[in-house]
Protein backbone atom coordinates (compact mmCIF):
# COMPACT_ATOMS: atom_id res chain seq x y z
CA UNK A 1 0.00 0.00 0.00
CA UNK A 2 1.30 3.26 -0.91
CA UNK A 3 2.08 5.80 1.91
CA UNK A 4 0.29 9.11 1.92
CA UNK A 5 3.21 11.30 0.82
CA UNK A 6 2.84 8.97 -2.46
CA UNK A 7 -0.62 9.01 -3.12
CA UNK A 8 -0.74 12.78 -2.86
CA UNK A 9 2.74 13.02 -5.31
CA UNK A 10 0.54 10.84 -8.04
CA UNK A 11 -2.83 12.97 -7.32
CA UNK A 12 -0.21 15.88 -8.61
CA UNK A 13 1.28 13.86 -11.45
CA UNK A 14 -2.13 13.12 -12.71
CA UNK A 15 -3.68 16.40 -12.22
CA UNK A 16 -0.36 18.10 -14.16
CA UNK A 17 0.43 15.26 -17.02
CA UNK A 18 -3.70 15.90 -17.90
CA UNK A 19 -3.25 19.59 -17.91
CA UNK A 20 -0.30 18.87 -20.22
CA UNK A 21 -1.99 16.34 -22.38
CA UNK A 22 -4.40 18.82 -23.23
CA UNK A 23 -2.37 21.57 -23.91
CA UNK A 24 -0.38 19.96 -26.71
CA UNK A 25 -3.45 17.59 -27.57
CA UNK A 26 -5.44 20.72 -28.29
CA UNK A 27 -4.05 22.34 -31.01
CA UNK A 28 -1.85 19.32 -32.22
CA UNK A 29 -0.49 21.01 -35.36
CA UNK A 30 1.86 22.94 -33.10
CA UNK A 31 4.69 20.33 -32.35
CA UNK A 32 7.05 23.16 -30.75
CA UNK A 33 4.76 23.64 -27.72
CA UNK A 34 7.52 24.36 -24.90
CA UNK A 35 6.36 22.67 -21.40
CA UNK A 36 5.96 25.54 -19.26
CA UNK A 37 5.16 25.45 -15.30
CA UNK A 38 3.51 28.88 -15.35
CA UNK A 39 0.61 27.81 -17.72
CA UNK A 40 0.46 24.60 -15.71
CA UNK A 41 -0.37 26.71 -12.66
CA UNK A 42 -2.70 29.26 -13.97
CA UNK A 43 -4.76 26.22 -15.39
CA UNK A 44 -4.37 24.80 -12.41
CA UNK A 45 -5.62 26.92 -10.49
CA UNK A 46 -9.14 27.77 -13.00
CA UNK A 47 -9.27 24.07 -12.55
CA UNK A 48 -9.17 23.84 -8.99
CA UNK A 49 -11.99 26.32 -8.51
CA UNK A 50 -14.47 25.14 -10.95
CA UNK A 51 -14.05 21.78 -9.09
CA UNK A 52 -13.79 22.89 -5.59
CA UNK A 53 -16.12 25.96 -5.36
CA UNK A 54 -18.79 25.79 -8.58
CA UNK A 55 -18.94 21.81 -8.54
CA UNK A 56 -18.17 21.94 -4.89
CA UNK A 57 -17.53 17.79 -5.93
CA UNK A 58 -13.72 18.18 -3.86
CA UNK A 59 -11.75 19.68 -1.68
CA UNK A 60 -9.09 22.05 -2.69
CA UNK A 61 -6.77 19.02 -1.50
CA UNK A 62 -8.49 16.36 -2.92
CA UNK A 63 -7.60 18.36 -6.08
CA UNK A 64 -4.03 18.74 -5.81
CA UNK A 65 -2.72 18.21 -2.36
CA UNK A 66 -0.03 19.87 -1.37
CA UNK A 67 3.25 18.34 0.30
CA UNK A 68 4.95 19.40 3.11
CA UNK A 69 8.94 19.16 3.30
CA UNK A 70 10.04 18.16 6.59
Amino acid sequence: MQNDEQMKLNQQDLVDNFIWDLIVNLYPVHDDIKFDGNIINQIRSVLSDYYVNKLKVCTEDEFYPYITET
